[in-house]
């Protein structure tokens, strides 16, 4: 039998080396019994409340106000704390300590507690949960946002002949003719409206440009930047949906990454799922990303300034500290949600500005993630058809402050 290669061998070491043993590890499938919190808007589940707050003021600010959310775990902090004073005073226990034998932990984590029901231990694992402090109050909320969110989608459902809003917002073209338009999203924009009734997507600003609404193709997230692909006639918009589905249209990403990975191409085969814990785990989607160091600058200090992220570990801590910076190309070969801020971060080289599983600082607003190029066959033409964006300035403008250089021919 052929001797595996130093690269295959190297990530058979590296799998093994991620696996738990046999007197660690968890029981399968045990984070989906956890308590959890439902988003009203979207639907997303999240298990610990400060991921669901950062969640939810991002995606239905509408129906759950930021500033009602603040309010409600202040006073429900407020008021466990009033209940946690005389408990201590009364059993002679310092309420730190009480915090640690029976409430969570401050930053809100779930914690699961697996106790043997056998007498003999060979019974099977039971799993109790300690909830947040403010779940009441947190489950209360939500309810009020559900019925605001209902009244919402009935206002929609009544206005569905009425036309969607046009944005008069200045919209970079990159590409069109009779059936398509290629844009460059900015940050901070997203891809399509959430209800009819409300403005700020591109294709609010589409129909400010074209006169007309377009179809969504694809999407991206609200803070990546670059290519996105509109149809303007509803025939060939199962052509370009089933390339997708085939996996034949080509998307290439830059980004910015943190430290200096010592090989100039690498992949990353790991599975993704909604494992809040992880975010990749065994069992999960297969997900595949192909990566290319363009550019790196091992000088560049990030240390001083930055800080990690929520998701981020100690392998990501101890990048931060060793410094450097590099331009990754990134070839997403699967269609997973942050399926390359997630596969750079487990690689050991998270995304600069990502503040779910990077690390933020001074230098950008945001994941400096960028979708540079698109590649597709025209559904009318049949010939190929490649859409470019540019990098945008704020990109540039991180790397000018951290000394990494663009290289020729980008």
């Amino acid at each position: 039998m052929a001797a595996d290669s130093p690269r295959a061998a190297e990530q058979k070491q590296k799998k093994q080396r991620k696996q738990p043993d046999a007197a660690n590890r968890r029981p399968a499938r045990l984070w989906r019994e956890r308590p959890s919190y439902r988003c009203p808007a979207c639907g997303q589940q999240c298990f610990k409340v400060p991921n669901f707050g950062v969640h939810i003021l991002r995606c239905c600010p509408d129906v759950a106000p930021p500033e009602e959310w603040r309010a409600m775990l202040q006073a429900a902090e407020s008021q466990q704390g009033e209940e946690q004073q005389p408990a201590a005073q009364a059993g002679g226990q310092p309420a730190e300590q009480q915090q640690q034998d029976g409430q969570p932990q401050a930053d809100g984590q779930q914690q699961a507690v697996v106790k043997d029901s056998g007498a003999d231990g060979g019974g099977q694992e039971q799993t109790q949960w300690k909830l947040h402090p403010a779940d009441a109050a947190i489950r209360a909320w939500l309810a009020q946002a559900e019925q605001r969110e209902a009244q919402q989608r009935r206002r929609a459902v009544a206005m569905k002949s009425t036309p969607l809003a046009a944005d008069y917002h200045p919209v970079e073209v990159l590409w069109e003719d009779e059936d398509l338009i290629a844009v460059n999203k900015p940050a901070g924009v997203i891809t399509a409206p959430k209800h009819r009734y409300t403005g700020g997507s591109m294709v609010n600003r589409i129909i400010g440009t074209l006169g007309f609404e377009p179809l969504t193709l694809h999407r991206l997230d609200m803070n990546t930047t670059g290519v996105v692909l509109f149809a303007k006639k509803r025939d060939i918009v199962d052509g370009v949906h089933a390339q997708f589905r085939k996996k034949t249209v080509r998307k290439e990403y830059m980004a910015l990454a943190v430290g200096v990975p010592p090989q100039r191409e690498f992949t990353v085969d790991a599975p993704i799922d909604r494992d809040e814990e992880e975010q990749i785990v065994e069992g999960g989607k297969p997900a595949l990303t192909e990566f290319t160091v363009l550019a790196s600058e091992p000088a560049a200090a990030l240390a001083a300034q930055g800080s990690a992220a929520p998701f981020s570990d100690a392998a990501l801590v101890a990048a931060v500290s060793g410094g450097g910076l590099s331009l990754m190309a990134c070839r997403p070969l699967t269609g997973r949600t942050h399926q390359i801020r997630l596969h750079l971060a487990h690689a050991g080289h998270a995304i600069l500005g990502d503040d779910l599983y990077g690390v933020t600082g001074p230098w950008i607003g945001r994941h400096a993630l960028h979708a540079a190029a698109l590649h597709i066959t025209h559904p009318r033409t049949g010939e190929p058809l490649t859409v470019r964006a540019p990098l945008p300035p704020d990109f540039l403008e991180a790397m000018q402050q951290l000394g990494l250089r663009l290289p020729e021919g980008h």
